[in-house]
């Protein structure tokens, strides 16, 4: 199955670019040459990876992936698991910690508020969840089955949950609530000595 991530094009773009940012977006000050690095800014994988789900009914566990890596100015730590069944259902879940957080929240909370109007049966409602500390936009293409759903929660990590297979958007949105978001937004200090990989 195709990467259907929405934000991964964000997130390498803006690397490229030069435009990231840290510390709440405020721009990077310049380094002195004998200066000790900053603490890694994220949480790592290991961390957000407890926060995937450990099972979809119907659907077994075909694979787990993370990273915690920085690259230049960027901090990033990724946590995912896929759920399969053949070729004709699959879920993933992915879980973002970067310093380009605060763009990315940016991104989703238009994306989610341009679509506030849109009515509660709408397959592409925004999702306000104040009780998950979450808030996102969903997109559904009827013409191949692909549904996702971008949720910033806790006005820091990406949650990215893709279904194939299933009819609307129901899929993605019950896995995401059956994740323990409300957990994830209060996760904000990184290991004492995190690895990169």
């Amino acid at each position: 199955m195709r990467d259907y991530f929405p934000l991964r094009p964000l997130v390498l773009l803006t690397w490229l670019v030069g435009t990231a940012c840290t510390n709440g977006g405020k721009a990077t000050p310049a380094v002195a040459e004998d200066a000790a690095p900053a603490a890694f800014p994220c949480a790592h994988f290991e961390q957000l990876r407890a926060f995937l789900p450990r099972g979809i009914e119907g659907l077994p566990r075909t694979r787990d992936a993370g990273s915690t890596g920085r690259y230049g100015d960027v901090s990033v730590s990724e946590a995912e698991r896929s759920f399969t069944l053949g070729e004709e259902r699959e879920v993933k879940v992915r879980i973002v910690d970067t310093s380009l957080a605060t763009k990315l929240g940016q991104a989703i909370l238009a994306a989610a508020n341009g679509a506030r109007n849109r009515a509660l049966n709408d397959p592409t409602a925004p999702i306000f969840w104040k009780d998950k500390e979450a808030v996102g936009f969903v997109r559904y293409d009827e013409s191949n089955g692909l549904a996702e759903a971008s949720l910033l929660v806790g006005n820091r990590y990406v949650v990215a949950v893709s279904s194939r297979g299933f009819p609307g958007t129901v899929e993605v949105r019950r896995v995401a609530r059956g994740l323990d978001l409300a957990a994830l937004a209060r996760l904000d200090q990184p290991l004492p000595s995190p690895g990169v990989q």
